[in-house]
């Protein structure tokens, strides 16, 4: 028996390196430390999918759901990304950061958009009823635009978030990185 190996065998009782940790996830290198070929059955490590997945599926579900419920989901969206971010097992892995952060920085803009939301409506509502219970039979129709704006806004800003959350959860189980855009979801949060 010779001295001189083949790459990636040793003698009996070595071990294979294993590959630094890297970018969200990824090995450095496609194959570092793992043979490759036919007939092996160890391959370089997939990213975290199913954590990261479940951050923006949360966020959607708890959105949606929430609202048709209780009509409080708008505000709690980002209860469930928080909480996987938050995890012991998912604080080291950049991959679910990532995502995590993204689903929370959705959640955390459909709350304050709810509330300004809410705060719009029921003043225009206030103002509305003031003008039309004042008796007077020339009151401005014009009075029920902002109110119907209101409701316009929220409603678009609402399905392009839903839109958005899936193409996230897509993206998340295909192993790629998103982030959503800066209209649906202001990074407040960093990962």
């Amino acid at each position: 028996m010779s001295d001189h190996h083949q790459p990636g065998y040793g003698p009996p009782g070595w071990q294979q390196p294993t590959p630094p940790p890297a970018g969200y996830g990824y090995p450095s290198a496609p194959g570092y430390g793992y043979p490759t070929g036919p007939g092996y059955g160890a391959q370089p490590p997939s990213p975290s999918t199913t954590p990261a997945m479940w951050a923006h599926l949360g966020a959607l579900l708890t959105i949606t759901a929430g609202s048709m419920l209780c009509g409080l989901g708008g505000f709690l969206g980002w209860i469930g990304p928080l909480s996987i971010r938050s995890n012991a097992r998912h604080k080291h892995d950049p991959y679910v950061r990532h995502h995590a952060t993204q689903a929370l920085n959705l959640g955390i803009t459909q709350a304050i958009v709810a509330t300004l939301g809410l705060i719009l409506y029921f003043g225009s509502a206030i103002i509305f009823a003031a003008a039309d219970d004042s008796g007077r039979a020339d009151a401005p129709p014009g009075l029920a635009v902002p109110l119907v704006t209101v409701m316009v806004v929220m409603v678009a800003y609402a399905i392009s978030g839903m839109v958005c959350a899936l193409i996230g959860t897509i993206k998340a189980t295909k192993g790629e990185l998103w982030s959503y855009p800066r209209l649906i979801a202001w990074p407040l949060s960093k990962g």
